[in-house]
């Protein structure tokens, strides 16, 4: 009786899985090109850096302090934002600039890390979802097949056939989403380590001399 009840559900056919991957497919695309444009703009240009560097160093020369937190505030990269979050946590909370710098960078990574779970989690399951699909085709096909003989092997081909769509799709949402999400994940790495080098030189330094400034 269960296995009628399940044959039952089998047979609704695999047009609702085709649906449900398509509907994914559009999900990691629009986070795939989601990320790809934060981590280009976390990033930062290198030279770019180089030269918001050099402006705080002469700022710092002239103890400007109010300036230099206001260009670190413009300049939209991760190395930018983790320097003047280590910089506020340290005169606001007192902590040690270790302290501050790795609350920073743990606050940072959390940010850039958003929604590439769901990258991973779709790069590991849609094979699965397809190949769901394609087995509830098989199911319907053979069924098909047995409540008319005389179609012959060629219904079964057909099934068969159609239900390999599903796995296919699948396959087609998780490749992009394994590739984009390896890819992210090293690219955050560069980002931090950015971020961590830019905060040392310029926070550190930041830091010592508006010790100095009473």
């Amino acid at each position: 009786m269960l296995t009628h009840r399940l044959l039952a559900l089998a047979l609704v056919g695999t047009e609702w899985i085709i649906w449900a991957l398509l509907f994914l497919s559009v999900v990691s695309l629009a986070i795939i090109i989601e990320k790809f444009m934060c981590l280009r703009r976390k990033r930062g240009n290198q030279e770019e850096l180089k030269d918001l560097r050099l402006k705080i160093e002469w700022l710092l020369r002239k103890k400007d302090y109010k300036a230099i937190e206001g260009v670190l505030y413009n300049n939209r990269s991760s190395s930018a934002e983790v320097t003047l979050k280590t910089i506020k946590n340290a005169e606001e909370s007192g902590v040690s600039f270790e302290d501050s710098l790795a609350i920073a960078l743990s606050e940072e990574k959390l940010a850039l890390e958003s929604r590439i779970a769901i990258l991973g989690t779709l790069g590991s399951n849609a094979p699965f979802i397809g190949l769901f699909g394609t087995v509830l085709g098989i199911i319907h096909a053979f069924h098909s097949l047995a409540m008319n003989a005389k179609g012959g092997p060629s219904t079964v081909m057909v099934g068969i056939s159609e239900a390999l769509v599903a796995t296919a799709l699948g396959l087609f949402v998780a490749i992009p989403a394994v590739a984009a999400y390896n890819y992210s994940v090293r690219y955050i790495k560069k980002i931090m380590v950015t971020a961590e080098n830019f905060a040392r030189l310029v926070g550190f330094a930041y830091i010592k001399v508006a010790a100095k400034k009473d």
